[in-house]
């Protein structure tokens, strides 16, 4: 045997090995399987004063929080920041609502303990991707009225972007 003819038969050998792996790789990415917005969970991780029970960001980069005190006492809620791809998210103190999801009926700066609170937080002006992951920084400030210190409770919330509720 030549050195030329087994050198073909090497490249010929491997070559269809290889476009093999491509295909399979090209048809598993058309799937979606390389998708991570599709594995992720809704999870968050921090949060010792406040429980956010459920969170939400949709395809306007809304942040939806559902969130209660944990702390045992009423406490004054000041700000909320979060952080979302970079960008600061607008909160207004004034849209903190008590009660169930889109009922703006009570707005709520004291935070009782116990209950339920929901506020929603403008992320952005751009349109994102149905399905994408996010990780979001949240701090919770607020002020404990009996002893007049202000505090900080700060977390982060992983999930995939849902769509717009009609």
């Amino acid at each position: 045997m030549k050195k030329g003819q087994a050198a073909l038969e090497y490249l010929l050998t491997y070559g269809w090995a290889i476009l093999i792996v491509i295909i399979v790789g090209a048809s598993l990415y058309a799937l979606g399987i390389f998708t991570p917005g599709q594995w992720t969970g809704q999870r968050q991780t921090g949060f010792a004063a406040f429980n956010v029970i459920d969170f939400k960001v949709d395809t306007e980069a809304n942040l939806i929080l559902i969130f209660e005190n944990r702390i045992g006492k009423s406490v004054e809620l000041t700000d909320v920041q979060a952080t979302f791809r970079g960008e600061d998210c607008e909160f207004n103190l004034s849209e903190v609502y008590d009660g169930p999801y889109d009922d703006e009926n009570i707005t709520a700066s004291s935070i009782s303990p116990g209950k339920r609170y929901w506020t929603e937080l403008n992320c952005g002006n751009e349109t994102i991707e149905d399905g994408s992951s996010y990780s979001i920084n949240v701090d919770f400030h607020y002020l404990d009225p009996d002893s007049g210190l202000t505090h900080v409770d700060a977390g982060t919330l992983i999930g995939a972007v849902e769509p717009v509720e009609e």
